[in-house]
């Protein structure tokens, strides 16, 4: 082997601390970059996978009454305006609520509200089906008196194979139709298996019910057989003298639709959610086309039972009212948005830590490089040296940054998830491209560096690299200059604080990569302090009342008006509200989001007091008197919405109307639009109110009661909880705190390297000082304060300004976070600035309890020794 090899071979041996430096910070770098960006595509893609392998519905369509076989032949066969097919796939079955007792061996019985489904499992689980079955547990019905029942979740209970469920009241159908009698055949049922649905698997969810305390305890799936609509007079009617001639038909409540070209577009991106939406119109067209004779024959049977209301078809999408897409969406995009800044600190940070190290490996080699230059070996052979060096590093740092990166952060963040969702297996990916520009992107950067490090050594003549480099020279620092203080410091602090100036290098450097590594730590604990903020911003200030009650009628002596005159009522305020949407735009492209309207009564004092309708920037209260509109913040900030605008809102029914934004109310969670009630009348015409604010004197545990009593009343269609809203969100604190623990452990292990690295090279540049100390009789323990007391000062005074790096970090992040469906408060609490000095504080000091081995090595024999 020739001399030159191996010079470089002896480098890895001699220099393998500084080598693992190297590799250990590009490794991280890369590891982080590539785990943070690919962990939200992994995350959708295998939610996409799982939604593709179970054929997870587009749209959901719900009917006033009944659908017919004709009707759901018109579905399949619906095409747009070029005469394209729009369903791929339509599902139809039967659904309905009620009130069952679950049975249990050994165990009391439980009274809950269950959503009874009738399918056909052949056609369902086949290659027509939509919102296949997955068999966790057992297996599926064989008989009629048999059931599968949904696994549980934080609302849903969890029932067990074996256990008898049994109908107890009245079985009612989605929407408000008089029933003569009983829809089901069956009324107990064996559970003979447990399955899961691509409808329901985020764990917070709750799905409402006109029954009980609104909220289904248990959803269960039966064969069709169990279902008989024709044991309703309408339905009877409606079956004889419009649907069908003869007997043998199916009528169903709900249709599950598959839309053609769906599966191209991956779910949870914009071009997914905007081909969804896009589709509704079309299938409410034909809603209403399907509705006519519909209609026309509900006006003859009105003559026998009394008016009844219209035949109407509701269109739900996945994309705005399935509670899991919404919530998992909304997680996952929370990492993508955190990826944006976190990985560009390492790689800087990657950097610096190598230019340092390249620097003071050419530092060390100055006598060996003239040697080399006396001997004629040119700048570029000299300088491969300490390329090869610097690039295995940066491959080998690569190849483990690519393996961490592509795999193990996605699958952390994955199972954090999973404390809130039933998720599939992960979906790793791999980028061969992607890992091939980081490579190259590594590469370049590092040998830029040691470019840089070498340029100036080569530049030098030999018989000046072949003589030992000069000391940093001391000199005098400004504070010398002030007399009183400088004359009062002991003779330690005094070096200290020369040293700190006579070594700029190490002090930039270190203050440097601490304050970037702090700064990621305040960001990381602000993100939490910031969801924490927005979530009790919302609930405690913004919304002040505690129950939402929607209601058709106050009956007299009804349930309703008695909890209002009651005790247990405090307060309230009626409205009118009404679920609708608003047509956007933003950079030149039309956006559709769902929101709620209120109606507000301008002249209402009270309602301030339920509702805190104010302007963020100011905290001033909103007035909407004089055809005063205002939109919540979330999507103002969104779309880009100011006071001014104008905006589209399009009802349920199609109609739309112009809107100028009179005002941004501040808001963080759900989309709403308040309209002053006479400028709402003006548009759409006079609309009784149908929802109540409430303010409660009970305690939450006594909520499910009052709902149950509530729901009891005819007049009342739906009771919510704020306290149930806000749970859910809470659901987000608690995912988003363990991906920023995992942010903030990066970011501390980035710190820990860098120190290491970085007191390392202070050392091996001291180690005659250091030997020089211990010659003139300082203790072991002398000389480490020597030494760390300057490492000390340089950490403290990066982590402090890394606070102030990272206040304007975390601003700038929590604008780029924001979304539509939940924006977060610009804040961060005091122990989170505790919490990042400490933290860094920490790992320093673990850092340099570890390098006390090395420093102890040294004696006094290498006072006689060159630094180099």
């Amino acid at each position: 082997m020739k001399r030159f090899t191996k010079t470089i071979a002896k480098e890895f041996t001699s220099g393998f601390g500084r080598f693992i430096a190297i590799m250990a910070i590009i490794a991280l770098g890369v590891g982080f970059m590539i785990g943070v960006m690919q962990a939200t595509p992994d995350m959708k893609n295998s939610m996409d996978k799982y939604y593709e392998e179970n054929a997870a519905f587009d749209l959901g369509l719900k009917s006033v009454y009944a659908f017919s076989e004709d009707d759901v032949a018109e579905v399949l066969a619906l095409q747009d305006e070029n005469g394209k097919a729009l369903t791929e796939r339509a599902f139809a079955y039967t659904s309905a609520d009620a009130p069952v007792t679950i049975t249990r061996g050994g165990e009391a019985d439980v009274e809950t509200i269950a959503r009874v489904n009738a399918v056909d499992f052949a056609a369902l689980q086949g290659d027509g089906g939509v919102n296949r079955l997955t068999l966790v547990e057992g297996r599926f019905p064989e008989k009629p008196d048999e059931v599968v029942v949904q696994r549980k979740t934080n609302y849903i209970l969890d029932v067990k194979v074996g256990d008898v469920i049994t109908v107890t009241g009245d079985t009612t159908l989605d929407f408000d139709v008089p029933l003569s009698k009983s829809v089901l055949t069956e009324s107990t049922f064996e559970v003979v298996g447990v399955v899961s649905s691509p409808d329901y698997y985020y764990f917070d969810a709750r799905e409402v019910t006109t029954l009980g305390t609104g909220v289904l305890g248990t959803i269960f799936y039966a064969q069709e057989s169990v279902f008989d609509l024709t044991n309703n007079m309408l339905f009877k009617y409606l079956y004889n003298n419009l649907f069908y001639e003869e007997e043998g038909h199916s009528m169903y409540t709900d249709i599950s639709v598959l839309l053609k070209g769906s599966d191209e577009r991956m779910a949870f991106t914009p071009a997914f959610e905007d081909f969804v939406k896009g589709r509704i119109e079309d299938y409410k067209e034909l809603g209403a086309k399907q509705c006519v004779a519909l209609n026309a024959e509900l006006e003859k049977f009105a003559s026998l039972a009394g008016d009844l209301p219209a035949a109407e078809w509701y269109v739900l999408d996945i994309v705005t009212t399935n509670l899991s897409y919404i919530g998992f969406g909304m997680n996952a995009e929370k990492v993508a948005d955190i990826a944006g800044i976190f990985p560009v600190f390492f790689i800087v940070v990657a950097a610096l830590v190598a230019l340092t190290s390249m620097t003071r490996m050419v530092e060390e080699d100055r006598m060996q490089i003239g040697t080399f230059k006396a001997l004629g070996y040119t700048n570029g052979r000299i300088m491969s040296k300490y390329m090869i060096y610097c690039c295995i590093a940066s491959i080998v740092g690569c190849v483990v940054g690519v393996l961490f990166g592509f795999s193990l952060l996605p699958t952390i963040f994955w199972q954090a998830y999973k404390i809130m969702y039933y998720l599939p297996p992960l979906s790793l990916a791999f980028s061969p491209w992607f890992a091939v520009i980081t490579l190259a992107v590594a590469l370049a950067g590092t040998m830029l560096v040691t470019y840089f490090a070498a340029r100036s050594s080569l530049k030098e003549k030999p018989s000046q690299l072949m003589q030992p480099k000069a000391p940093k020279a001391g000199k005098r620092i400004v504070l010398e200059r002030v007399g009183f203080v400088w004359n009062h410091l002991k003779f330690k602090y005094k070096a200290t604080l020369r040293n700190i100036f006579r070594y700029k290098r190490n002090m930039f450097m270190t203050i440097l990569s601490v304050m970037g590594c702090t700064a990621l730590m305040l960001v990381g604990f602000g993100l939490n302090d910031s969801v924490t903020a927005a979530i009790d911003t919302q609930f405690n200030e913004i919304v002040q009342y505690e129950a939402l009650v929607e209601y058709s009628a106050i009956d007299e002596g009804g349930a309703l008006e008695s909890f209002l005159q009651g005790t247990d009522c405090e307060d309230y305020v009626s409205l009118y509200g009404e679920d609708g949407h608003v047509e956007l735009q933003k950079d030149g492209e039309k956006f559709t989001e769902s929101v709620e309207l209120y109606a507000v009564k301008a002249d209402d004092q009270k309602f301030n007091s339920f509702l805190a309708l104010r302007n963020s920037k100011k905290s001033a209260i909103i007035d909407l008197s004089k055809n005063g509109v205002a939109i919540s913040e979330n999507i103002a900030d969104g779309y880009g919405v100011a006071v001014g605008d104008s905006i589209v809102y399009r009802r349920s029914d199609g109609t739309k109307e112009t809107l100028t934004v009179t005002a941004i109310a501040e808001n963080y969670m759900g989309n709403y639009l308040y309209v002053d009630s006479a400028y709402y009348a003006e548009l759409f015409g006079e609309k009784k109110d149908n929802t109540l604010f409430v303010k409660t004197g009970i305690s939450p545990e006594d909520y499910d009661d009052l709902a149950k009593t509530l729901l009891s009343d005819s007049g009342v269609n739906g009771v919510t909880f704020t306290a149930n809203n806000r749970k859910t969100y809470e659901g987000l604190e608690q995912t988003m705190g363990f991906v920023i623990a995992v942010l903030v452990v990066c970011a501390g292990a980035l710190a820990a390297i860098v120190l290491y690295n970085l007191t390392n090279i202070n050392i091996d540049e001291r180690r005659r000082e250091i030997a020089t100390l211990r010659v003139l009789g300082y203790r072991k323990r002398e000389v480490a304060g020597y030494i760390y007391r300057e490492s000390a000062v340089l950490t403290v005074i990066g982590a402090l300004l890394g606070l102030g790096l990272g206040v304007l970090l975390h601003m700038f992040l929590v604008t780029r976070i924001n979304g539509v469906a939940m924006m977060f408060a610009s804040v961060i609490g005091v122990g989170s600035y505790f919490y990042s000095l400490g933290l860094t504080v920490l790992f320093a000091g673990i850092v340099y309890a570890f390098m006390l081995i090395k420093l102890n090595k040294i004696n006094m024999a290498d006072s006689l020794k060159s630094n180099e």
